[in-house]
């Protein structure tokens, strides 16, 4: 059976804003968020770093990051093909306090964010 996006990851989860089965043996992990936010700043984007905060709360606070070299945060409509990622990790060997995968020229976007071990530890402690 072929498994896409974040179910071919060798570990993942779905945050949301509650509890509930989305198919057999797949639940999703609530956060304390109802998941609205406005839309403003100069390219009338979602102001929702809030949201994610707390999904980052919710992964870090989860410790399953400990167990796999990369995180990656996937939007729910992101094309996202782990295979191609995983070549391109290949070639970024985590370092003492970690690095994140730049997405784009202008620095990170939302949609997806991939950072190393290290880098989920050292933000962890921040």
């Amino acid at each position: 059976r072929k498994r896409w996006s974040l179910f071919d990851c060798d570990e993942y989860q779905v945050v949301s804003n509650e509890s509930m089965q989305l198919a057999p043996g797949l639940r999703t992990v609530a956060i304390t968020s109802d998941l609205k936010c406005e839309k403003g700043g100069e390219f009338g984007t979602a102001l929702n770093n809030d949201i994610f905060a707390l999904v980052w709360k919710q992964v870090i606070d989860g410790g399953r990051y400990k167990y796999n070299d990369w995180t990656v945060k996937v939007d729910p409509d992101c094309a996202f093909f782990p295979q191609r990622l995983r070549v391109a990790v290949a070639f970024h060997p985590d370092t003492y306090h970690g690095i994140y995968l730049n997405n784009c020229k202008f620095g990170l976007h939302g949609p997806i964010e991939v950072f190393s071990r290290n880098a989920v530890t050292a933000w962890a402690l921040n």
